[in-house]
C-alpha cells in the first residue's frame, strides 16, 4: 500500500522544517492581531459552486466529492469560501467594527501533481472583515511581506491591480468581450466557456495559446470608476508609506470569481516556472452569493509547500535536527529500574530523551544507537555504577564522560543539557 498520488507522508527532518515555518508564521499573525479560526475539512458542495464559480477548474474538475445519504459534500479545495460560510453562520461579522482571522489548513484538489502543487496541500490564510478601506488592503499585503521577512525570503515581487466593483465591472467586461470576440477560435475550450460569463478569467489562463490570444488586451484599470480609482491610488500611497515595493500590473486578475477591487500576487524566482508564492485580494460581494447581505473583506492565501521549496532553494532553513538530547543506556534489569523512571522525569522536564528497553544489550550496542540518533549525551548505568551509586554521562561530541551521584542524576543531566543548548 502507498499514499494516494499527490499526497505525502511527513516525518523526521521534513516535518521539523514544517513546524519551524508554522511557528514563525503564526508569530507574525499574532503580532498583527489575527486570531485563529479552523473550519471543517468537509463542506457542502454549494459553498464552493456558488462562490468560487461553476466554470472554474476547481469546481468543474478538481473537487473531491463525498456522497452520503442525501448530502453532497466536498473536501475543502480553498479556504476563503468556507471561512465566509463560518462568518455568516456564527454572525462573526456583526460582533465588531472589524475583525482579523488566520488559518492554517489542508486543502484538496484533484490536479496533476508536480513540484509545489500537490493534491493535498496546506495553506496559511489571513482574512480581515468589516473594513472596506484601502488601508485594510495595504495591511494584508504588508502582513504577507512581514511573513517573508520573518522567514528571511527577499527574492520576490509584489504585483497589484484593481478589478473594479459592480459599477465599473460591466464596462471592463464589454471592452474585453469586444477584444476577445475575433480571437475566440484561438482560446482553449475552458476559456471559450468563460467567454460570456467570466471573461476576466480568460486573462488568468496559463495555456500558451490563450496567453498569445489575449496579448495586447485592453488595460482594465482604464475602466475604473472614480471610487475604485481613488481606492487604488490610496492603496498605492499606503504601500509606499509601509515601505512595500510593488508593481502596478493591470494583468493581475487572480483565478477565482469572487474578487473585486484589489487583487495582488507575490511571485518568486526561487520557485522556477511555478513562481506564485502567495496572493489574494478583496471580496466584498462574496456573502451575497450565499444569499446574505454582503460585508467588506480582504485576505490572502500562502502555500506551505511553496514556502518549503523557496526556503530550501535559498538555503534559509536554520539548522534543524529532529534528534534527542539524551540517550539512556541501561545495562541490565536492575539499572532499568532506575533509568525508566528517570526517562519519564527528563521528558516531563522538557528534555528530548531516548531510552532503549533492550536491557540485555552490551554498552557498545547502546553507544552505536546513541550515535545513530546523534544524541548529545549518553547516560550509562550498569551493575558497577549501581554498586558505586553513580551514573556516567558521556558527551558524545567531546568523547568525555563524568560521574554523578545516582540520587541526583536528574539535576545533573538537566544542567549538562542546558549548558549545551
Amino acid at each position: 500500500m502507498k499514499a494516494v498520488r499527490g499526497m505525502h507522508d511527513l516525518f523526521g527532518v521534513e516535518i521539523a522544517k514544517w513546524q519551524w515555518i508554522e511557528s514563525q508564521v503564526k508569530q507574525v499573525f499574532e503580532n498583527f492581531g489575527y486570531q485563529e479560526i479552523r473550519t471543517p475539512v468537509l463542506e457542502s458542495v454549494e459553498v464552493f459552486s456558488k462562490t468560487v464559480g461553476d466554470e472554474t477548474d476547481i469546481v468543474e474538475k478538481q473537487m473531491y466529492s463525498v456522497q452520503k445519504e442525501s448530502e453532497s459534500l466536498v473536501l475543502r479545495p480553498e479556504g476563503t469560501a468556507g471561512f465566509v460560510r463560518a462568518v455568516l453562520e456564527h454572525q462573526l461579522h456583526r460582533d465588531a467594527l472589524h475583525q482579523r482571522f488566520f488559518y492554517y489548513l489542508p486543502m484538496f484538489r484533484h490536479e496533476r501533481p508536480q513540484k509545489g502543487r500537490l493534491r493535498q496541500f496546506h495553506q496559511f490564510g489571513a482574512e480581515l472583515i468589516n473594513d472596506d478601506s484601502p488601508e485594510a488592503d495595504a495591511e494584508v499585503i504588508a502582513l504577507l511581506v512581514a511573513i517573508y521577512k520573518k522567514l528571511r525570503i527577499t527574492e520576490y515581487e509584489v504585483r497589484i491591480n484593481s478589478l473594479g466593483c459592480t459599477e465599473c465591472r460591466p464596462g471592463m467586461k464589454k471592452q474585453l468581450l469586444d477584444f476577445l470576440q475575433p480571437r475566440l477560435e484561438h482560446l482553449c475550450e475552458l476559456c471559450k466557456k468563460r467567454f460570456e460569463r467570466a471573461p476576466l478569467r480568460v486573462l488568468d489562463c496559463k495555456r500558451e495559446t490563450c496567453k498569445t490570444a489575449v496579448a495586447g488586451s485592453p488595460q482594465l484599470n482604464q475602466c475604473l470608476c472614480d471610487q475604485c480609482k481613488t481606492h487604488h491610488d490610496q492603496l498605492k500611497k499606503r504601500l509606499n508609506e509601509a515601505d512595500v515595493t510593488f508593481i502596478d500590473d493591470p494583468s493581475i486578475v487572480r483565478g477565482l470569481d469572487y474578487y473585486s477591487r484589489t487583487a495582488f500576487e507575490f511571485t518568486s524566482s526561487l520557485l522556477g516556472a511555478q513562481s506564485a508564492l502567495g496572493g489574494g485580494g478583496r471580496y466584498d460581494q462574496l456573502a451575497s452569493r450565499f444569499g446574505e447581505k454582503p460585508f467588506p473583506a480582504v485576505g490572502f492565501a500562502l502555500g506551505m509547500e511553496r514556502l518549503v521549496i523557496a526556503l530550501e532553494a535559498k538555503g534559509a532553513f536554520p539548522e534543524i535536527k529532529a534528534t534527542p538530547d539524551v540517550y539512556l543506556a541501561a545495562l541490565g534489569n536492575l539499572p532499568m529500574d532506575h533509568l525508566f523512571p528517570l526517562s519519564i522525569q527528563l521528558k516531563s522536564s522538557g528534555v528530548q530523551t531516548e531510552i532503549s528497553y533492550a536491557a540485555d544489550k552490551p554498552l557498545k550496542w547502546h553507544l552505536k544507537q546513541s550515535n545513530r540518533l546523534q544524541c548529545k549525551f549518553t547516560v550509562i548505568l550498569g551493575e558497577d555504577e549501581l554498586k558505586k551509586k553513580v551514573i556516567l554521562v558521556k558527551n558524545m561530541a567531546a568523547q568525555t564522560q563524568v560521574e554523578f551521584p545516582l540520587d541526583s542524576a536528574r539535576t545533573h543531566i538537566l544542567k549538562q543539557v542546558k549548558s549545551e543548548n
